[in-house]
């Protein structure tokens, strides 16, 4: 790599990182939002461990709650921690906040554009403090905005940002965090639609199976390829294996994978370059055996736990000065 500082590069990869976590934590806390009010009917004690599943795709962060949280109660505050929190980290209003502070620091690399529109985001989130008092139907319709402000910021850094490293380490980031997020949430989901389908509601079984892939912006595109059917191994199969649809496990890694190698064109594989390549080839070529193994959870925990080790990696050789 040429040209580009460490800090510099350090903080654009990070700006890249937040934004999709900060979109991430909006879409999978709307679709945990609609399955348990869609579900609560049928099953109320499933409908509380909802957001028990929504603290599990996003380790370390905060809901407080009552001992005993009525499910009106944990929604409310599952709702206000996500959203607006900043004591919980992996909010969406912490998130788009460090994305605004990495922004400031590298405010030479980045476009007018993409700066204002982060700015007026991050101003719009900090204005809604503990003392607003917003209620639910409030945090749900700022939630669908402000996925929709994140889009806005996305597609004016893909209009406007020049095609050098500063571009490819920022869609590093990216995709690092999409595939992270995409099997931490197979890793909590799986066991329960690999589950054997005589014992539960089906109802209930298929709706959080379609919960599933929305929350990964997969529903639709499952669906142009696979139709109604909603098979758990099929739909596993899909979220890790495809190779087109954008939040799919080969997609991110295959995309990093390119991104690593365009930084370092004639220079020896760096270490980065060799963990991912180990990691790819195994999804290239052991996918029966993957889909065939008695815990493909813990295998989805394992892979998450690698692609942190590559970020780490990452981090050691760019951004270490």
């Amino acid at each position: 790599m040429i040209g580009m500082l460490a800090r510099a590069a350090e903080n654009i990869y990070w700006l890249g990182r937040y934004l999709e976590r900060a979109e991430s934590a909006a879409r999978i806390t709307q679709c945990m939002d609609q399955l348990s009010l869609e579900i609560r009917g049928l099953d109320a004690d499933l409908a509380v461990n909802i957001w028990t599943n929504l603290q599990d795709m996003f380790p370390g962060s905060i809901v407080k709650t009552s001992d005993a949280p009525s499910l009106d109660e944990i929604t409310e505050q599952s709702l206000r921690s996500f959203l607006m929190s900043y004591d919980n980290q992996l909010s969406v209003a912490y998130s788009i906040r460090s994305a605004r502070e990495n922004a400031r620091v590298i405010r030479e690399n980045l476009t007018r554009e993409t700066f204002v529109l982060l700015n007026e985001c991050h101003l719009r989130l900090q204005s809604y403090t503990p003392q607003t008092g917003l209620n639910m139907m409030e945090m749900r319709s700022i939630l669908s905005s402000i996925r929709q402000e994140i889009f806005g910021i996305q597609g004016a850094i893909k209009q406007t940002f020049t095609r050098d490293e500063g571009l490819l380490f920022l869609d590093m980031g990216s995709v690092m965090e999409r595939a992270y997020r995409t099997l931490l949430l197979l890793s909590v989901k799986l066991p329960f639609m690999l589950s054997a389908t005589d014992q539960v509601d089906l109802p209930v079984y298929y709706a959080r199976i379609r919960a599933a892939l929305k929350a990964v912006a997969s529903l639709e595109n499952y669906r142009r390829n696979h139709g109604a059917d909603l098979d758990p191994k099929r739909v596993a199969r899909f979220l890790l294996f495809d190779r087109r649809t954008p939040h799919s496990v080969h997609v991110c890694l295959r995309e990093l994978k390119q991104h690593l190698e365009e930084l370092e064109i004639g220079a020896p594989l760096t270490n980065p370059a060799r963990m991912l390549g180990k990691i790819t080839a195994r999804l290239e070529y052991e996918e029966q055996e993957i889909l065939a193994g008695s815990n493909l959870d813990v295998t989805c925990q394992k892979l998450a736990t690698d692609i942190n080790e590559v970020h780490d990696a990452i981090s050691r050789l760019y951004f270490t000065v």
